[in-house]
């Protein structure tokens, strides 16, 4: 069941960047990770006998790069050392007193998150990059901490997969709905010019 929602939010995502972002080298960027996403997702490889998903590793790969390209100052990399520690504590809680169902764990995670990342950076590249940080060296943090507890059986992407999504398809809608006020703005004025030229 989660694995049928990821997929069909990595694609919905994959139709937002191909088609509604600017035609720049991060759009690219943008749909090719998504595809491979979505090619590696139901594969799995053992590190140090730690079920590692093959799509995760490309993600933690990729933004290792993009942070060290990047050159991000002190204080986006705070924000990402916050969101790995939030990230940890929270499942760490939820592993210790399962208290919430799934929805509710990863609606609260998906709102916290995206209201940490809005206040974070103002420019959507920054936030998308300190996002993916987040999430994923925190669920790397998390499998060490389960790996030396011998709870490799509890290790699950899906939630991290969810959450990371969802985030980031409330931010694509909010930037395209950005895109098209502006866009409706531009209109307007253009129409008010041409009935002042006119008149």
């Amino acid at each position: 069941m989660y694995q049928i929602i990821i997929v069909w939010l990595c694609w919905l995502l994959w139709c937002f960047a191909t088609f509604f972002l600017q035609k720049t080298k991060i759009r690219i960027i943008y749909a090719i990770g998504l595809l491979f996403c979505l090619i590696l997702l139901p594969y799995q490889i053992s590190i140090v006998d730690l079920p590692v998903n093959l799509s995760f590793l490309v993600i933690v790969f990729s933004v290792s790069i993009g942070i060290i390209y990047s050159r991000l100052p002190l204080k986006k990399l705070f924000f990402i050392l916050f969101i790995i520690y939030l990230y940890v504590i929270y499942f760490l809680w939820r592993l210790t007193s399962p208290i919430l169902n799934d929805f509710t764990f990863i609606l609260i995670a998906v709102v916290f998150v995206f209201f940490i990342i809005k206040f974070s950076a103002k420019k959507m590249n920054v936030q998308i990059l300190i996002l993916i940080a987040g999430l994923s060296y925190g669920q790397v943090l998390l499998d060490v901490i389960f790996n030396s507890y011998n709870l490799q059986q509890t290790i699950n992407y899906h939630y991290y997969f969810l959450i990371l999504l969802f985030v980031l398809l409330l931010l694509s809608i909010q930037h395209s709905w950005e895109f098209l006020i502006v866009k409706i703005e531009n209109r307007v004025t253009i129409i008010e010019f041409k009935k002042r030229w006119n008149s």
